[in-house]
């Protein structure tokens, strides 16, 4: 397809609602995408939507991160290259928002 196109590709995936997957599969998912994206000419994109104070409980749970880390919170930042937060919301900012 690359050829044919004349661009470089890019397979854009986005991953949420991890806080409601068992830690296993939680860790696994991370380590998927440290395997995909361990490649410098990858394809993919990855965009996480999570809430690190859910997360890092797991990824401590399973034990994924022997030798690689500290805590999960050290994990997570030597994961995810681009980290931003967005702040909870008052009541008075939805009120606005709605209206």
């Amino acid at each position: 397809m690359e050829i044919f196109e004349r661009r470089r590709l890019r397979v854009v995936l986005e991953i949420t609602s991890l806080d409601v997957c068992y830690p296993e599969k939680v860790a696994g998912v991370l380590n998927a995408m440290n395997t995909l994206l361990s490649d410098a000419n990858t394809p993919f994109i990855f965009i996480l939507a999570v809430d690190p104070s859910v997360i890092v409980p797991c990824l401590e749970q399973t034990g994924c991160m022997k030798g690689l880390a500290d805590n999960g919170y050290l994990y997570l930042n030597r994961t995810v290259t681009l980290p931003f937060s967005i702040p909870e919301m008052g009541a008075r900012s939805r009120l606005q928002c709605l209206e």
